[in-house]
């Protein structure tokens, strides 16, 4: 009798007795065996794994180009925990510029100056070198900020100026005064929200005879650095960019235009992610990464950064994985918040040679899926593969001891 001749049940009682090692072995030799031990037993093993992880289909694997098996997921997993990555750089540009990024499980999105650049997730690296659209408008002012859902992508420039891309045609509109400074975009179905250092307006966005239009409803007298509407379209969250009194986290209602200030004991907000409808992740100006929880109207928890660098810009998994982009050396520490009050990886890409000697950028936006990890700095995107089998391992999870 062969092994494959036996049932299921017979197959896993035997290979609990097998080492990860061996059962790898097993998956190589022979595909129905792997099907089973994917299946059964890495299955299992991987769904709470950091930015690896399956439970409850979390939104990084709408990122992913392709369907991970469970034993890849648990070595690209500990490729993460490990610092062991292949690190490739992609279209420098000599002025500096901070870009903002979307990734799609197909695309990337990546701004620099006037445009909006995509390219095309195909072939063995991460990107493509050449673009395949770009989209932009006769406006020559610099995007500052955009969002992406479904086949709709809505841009602000730093005039003031807005445009919105869908399926039909590219409609821009003048939104605030020329001299106000456009920080941040969002929308939620026909809602649309826009924050410049002067004020935040919220428009509904309407449609006749094929053309877009929007109209003001509301207006607040508020500087949102960051800000996010949920998913319903209820409630705006934001982050202030100053707040004397150290609480510049605020939600707002929508329809009724009430205000919540909310107990979170920080000055300034660079960054904000919805975890769900309760809890907000916040990157802020005092070197911390908080988690404030809106049933308990306090921050649940905080992860101070371990060289006191402010925290530019976050990532979240959908899970458990939060990665924050640092301002210094283009640094982005990897956090689990189930760990409270310490960083579980640091990740510093490599030093420049020749004329390139860029070394203090900030981490101005982050993408990733589960194998790639996007960084935009200030000359060119850097892209970390843990997908590799082979590669330079830097583990920094114990930096900080050890130097004590």
């Amino acid at each position: 009798m062969k092994l494959i001749d036996l049932n299921i049940d017979c197959l896993l009682r035997i290979f609990k007795y097998l080492s990860e090692r061996e059962l790898i072995i097993l998956c190589e030799a022979n595909n129905y065996l792997k099907a089973v031990i994917d299946q059964n037993i890495f299955y299992t093993l991987t769904k709470d794994l950091l930015l690896c992880g399956h439970r409850n289909k979390p939104c990084v694997e709408l990122r992913n180009p392709t369907q991970l098996s469970y034993l890849r997921r648990l070595q690209i997993a500990r490729n993460w925990l490990k610092g062991v990555y292949v690190e490739r750089h992609y279209y420098h540009h000599a002025q500096m510029f901070a870009s903002k990024l979307w990734l799609d499980s197909d695309a990337l999105y990546i701004t620099h100056a006037n445009y909006l650049r995509k390219y095309r997730r195909a072939g063995p690296e991460a990107l493509l070198r050449r673009y395949e659209e770009e989209i932009s408008t006769h406006t020559l002012s610099d995007i500052s900020d955009f969002v992406k859902k479904q086949d709709t992508i809505f841009a602000g420039r730093v005039c003031g100026t807005c445009f919105v891309k869908d399926a039909d045609d590219i409609t821009e509109e003048p939104m605030h005064h020329a001299k106000e400074y456009l920080y941040c975009v969002d929308f939620v179905d026909d809602v649309y929200a826009t924050s410049t250092d002067n004020c935040c307006k919220l428009w509904k966005r309407s449609k006749e005879f094929g053309l877009s239009h929007f109209d003001l409803f509301m207006r607040l007298e508020h500087s949102f650095k960051s800000m996010k509407l949920s998913n319903d379209g209820q409630w705006l969250y934001g982050g202030l960019y100053t707040d004397t009194g150290r609480r510049a986290l605020r939600a707002i209602h929508v329809e009724s235009g009430e205000e919540l200030v909310f107990n979170s004991n920080t000055i300034s907000i660079y960054d904000l992610k919805l975890k769900d409808d309760q809890v907000i992740f916040t990157a802020n100006f005092d070197t911390t990464f908080r988690m404030f929880d809106r049933r308990t109207d306090r921050d649940v928890s905080i992860w101070e950064d371990p060289f006191d660098s402010s925290i530019y810009c976050l990532e979240y998994d959908g899970l458990y994985a939060v990665l924050c982009g640092a301002k210094h050396h283009s640094r982005v520490n990897l956090y689990d918040i189930r760990v409270p009050g310490k960083y579980i990886q640091l990740y510093f890409p490599g030093r420049n040679t020749g004329r390139q000697q860029y070394r203090t950028s900030p981490v101005y936006s982050l993408a990733c899926d589960s194998q790639y990890l996007f960084v935009a700095t200030d000359h060119n995107l850097r892209v970390f593969d843990f997908g590799t089998n082979y590669a330079v391992q830097r583990d920094y999870s114990d930096f900080l001891d050890s130097i004590r």
